[in-house]
């Protein structure tokens, strides 16, 4: 049933329908009307995969709630409901600050699903969103620190080293920043990738194809189609990919027309044709509307390691296995110990931090042995001892894929080095953030919740 439930779940999601797909959907409508407790089952699926909001958007807009439960329906719209809040009051707290960014002539575009709310879903409760994702200037980092500032916002951490005051030429984006009533938090980036990753953006042609876009009163910038997918595809992941995160690819692609010539034209010049062929293929086995003009012109890498993965995922699917089996957000596990190790100045907290990394890089646990080769728990044991031995390869290549392989090895340098000169803490004491949100009178439990809420 779980494979029904994938299947109708994905083709739900399209903002627009075939005939079959809508016949589909209806039927398995009508199949579960009697049964309240596959209705719940389908519910929880939703709910699990983060699709519960836009599901039950779909549901309403097509007059399909009447074969659930009162019950079900209540717990899809107070899902939808949440979510729509949370982002309203997201959206009301960025409309500040973009607003300064105008009138100090501060160019800025707006990103990801805080675009789609309004130019593809036209539903703000859409989905669950993080942060507010927006792309500046480099050299405009300092200014909107200070708009930050003034705006009383609270920087999460004290970043590395260039996130502060000028931007720096390793990274794509600055240091987050919280609202002081913990509605926003800030996703600032002078470039859609890491600059150490194998990818290569060209800025200056994305900011020369930008459009203009209207966010309640305030005019700012959008992407192009054509980089907008971009970006989608270098943000999607390796294994954190599902209906979910593949549903903006093809409803952006369903939703405005992508001139296919400049696009791989783009994707070429990024370095970006493997992974926006993995990209695409999974999205069109969720959605069956991506080109295969598109693809046919992609012309990528057999041997790959990310085509290597697509074949991996594909032949799963083939199987009739979920999509989701092989989800996971590994690299968010590393960042998130990545983030804490430099919270604390001191050395047996940072030691800590550091095990824990270094465990997560060479011994996953098994769960997630099982999804970053692709197989099941009923595998046999040879598959399982193979897939134990080649996990710390593919961990490696995960990481890589984000930040680039041999920055993975200069930052494990800089975090055991800096666990050893953390020593000197015991000798003459370091302010910690702690200590900083202490000295603001701000409770630092209610930033660790903000922080552990992000997913």
């Amino acid at each position: 049933m779980n494979n029904n439930f994938f299947y109708i779940a994905s083709r739900i999601s399209k903002i627009t329908w075939t005939q079959e797909e809508k016949d589909n959907i209806i039927q398995f409508c009508e199949g579960i009307k009697q049964d309240e407790k596959l209705q719940r089952s389908f519910f929880q699926y939703c709910k699990q995969w983060k699709l519960g909001p836009w599901v039950y958007v779909q549901l309403q807009k097509n007059h399909l709630y009447e074969h659930f439960s009162e019950a079900v329906i209540l717990d899809f719209k107070d899902l939808h409901d949440k979510i729509k809040q949370q982002n309203q009051q997201r959206i009301d707290e960025a409309v500040k600050f973009l607003k300064l960014f105008k009138e100090r002539n501060i160019p800025v575009a707006v990103l990801k699903g805080n675009l789609f709310m309004h130019t593809i879903y036209h539903d703000i409760g859409y989905k669950k969103m993080n942060d507010f994702d927006m792309l500046i200037h480099p050299e405009d980092w300092p200014k909107v620190q200070e708009i930050y500032d003034e705006l009383n916002y609270i920087p999460l951490g004290f970043g590395w080293s260039g996130e502060k005051e000028e931007a720096a030429k390793f990274s794509h984006a600055g240091m987050s920043f919280i609202s002081p009533n913990f509605h926003c938090i800030t996703g600032t980036q002078w470039g859609i990738k890491s600059p150490t990753s194998a990818y290569t953006v060209n800025n200056q042609e994305l900011w020369e194809c930008t459009l203009e876009f209207q966010l309640q009163d305030t005019s700012i910038k959008k992407l192009s189609p054509e980089h907008n997918l971009l970006h989608l595809i270098l943000h999607m992941g390796l294994y954190k990919i599902g209906i979910r995160d593949c549903m903006d690819v093809y409803n952006l692609m369903l939703a405005e027309k992508i001139d296919e010539d400049k696009f791989v034209a783009i994707a070429e010049e990024s370095n970006a044709i493997e992974k926006a062929y993995f990209t695409l293929k999974i999205s069109d086995h969720c959605s069956g509307t991506i080109p295969k003009s598109l693809l046919d012109k992609l012309q990528y890498n057999s041997k790959s390691f990310i085509i290597k993965r697509l074949k991996s995922r594909l032949n799963m699917l083939s199987q009739g296995v979920d999509l989701h089996r092989s989800y996971n957000d590994y690299f968010k596990d590393i960042e998130m110990k990545v983030f804490y190790f430099n919270l604390f100045p001191q050395f047996h907290k940072k030691f800590a931090c550091l095990f824990s990394i270094n465990k997560l890089l060479i011994w996953p646990k098994q769960k997630y042995v099982y999804k970053l080769n692709d197989i099941s728990k009923s595998a046999n044991i040879l598959k399982k001892l193979y897939a134990r031995i080649k996990a710390p390869w593919l961990v490696l290549k995960l990481v890589g894929e984000e930040i680039g392989v041999g920055i993975v090895f200069l930052l494990l340098l800089k975090l055991h080095i800096d666990q050893l000169l953390s020593l000197a803490n015991y000798f003459r004491k370091k302010k910690s953030y702690f200590d900083y949100l202490e000295e603001r009178g701000l409770q630092p439990e209610k930033i660790i919740k903000a922080v552990k809420n992000i997913e």
